[in-house]
Formats: C-alpha cells, sequence, structure tokens
C-alpha cells in the first residue's frame, strides 16, 4: 500500500491545491496508510510491479477515497506553521 500512495499521493495534493510542502505530503501519506488496511507482498524485485499491479486495480477506489479524506483534513489543519514551533 505504501507504495501506492507514495506514487499517487502528489496527484491528489496538487489537485486539491494542497500545500505542497514536505511536512503537508507526510501528512497525507501518513493519514492515507493509517486507514488503509495494511497489504504485504514479499517477491522478488521482478515480480513486485506485477503484483502493484494487481493490488492497484484491487484497492484504487479505497485508496482514491482515503488520500481525498486525507487531504482535506490536511487542509484544514496543516501543520506545517506548527512544526517549527516545536523545534
Amino acid at each position: 500500500m505504501e507504495a501506492l500512495v507514495e506514487e499517487k499521493a502528489p496527484r491528489y495534493i496538487k489537485m486539491f491545491g494542497l500545500c505542497p510542502c514536505e511536512r503537508c505530503a507526510a501528512d497525507v501519506k501518513a493519514l492515507t496508510l493509517t486507514n488503509l488496511q495494511p497489504a504485504y507482498i514479499v517477491r522478488r524485485r521482478a515480480e513486485a510491479h506485477a503484483m502493484l499491479t494487481v493490488y492497484e486495480s484491487r484497492y484504487n477506489s479505497t485508496i482514491f477515497a482515503q488520500l481525498t479524506r486525507a487531504c482535506k483534513i490536511v487542509m484544514d489543519s496543516p501543520r506545517h506553521d506548527r512544526e517549527s514551533s516545536l523545534l
């Protein structure tokens, strides 16, 4: 799931007009992955791409829904301003 979210997140961040900073992008990815059921594969690197294609077709709508939800949450409460006060 992580590889699929990593691949798709930048497109959704741009589509929603979300702040493209590293903190906001990381928050979107973390929120998305937190709300997705983990799916692990143990394959050789050559086989991994084929398996990702299978997982992508199976979970595309779920990933879409969770990325959309995460983008809205981060847009409503971005944490990038708070990061400097935590250091």
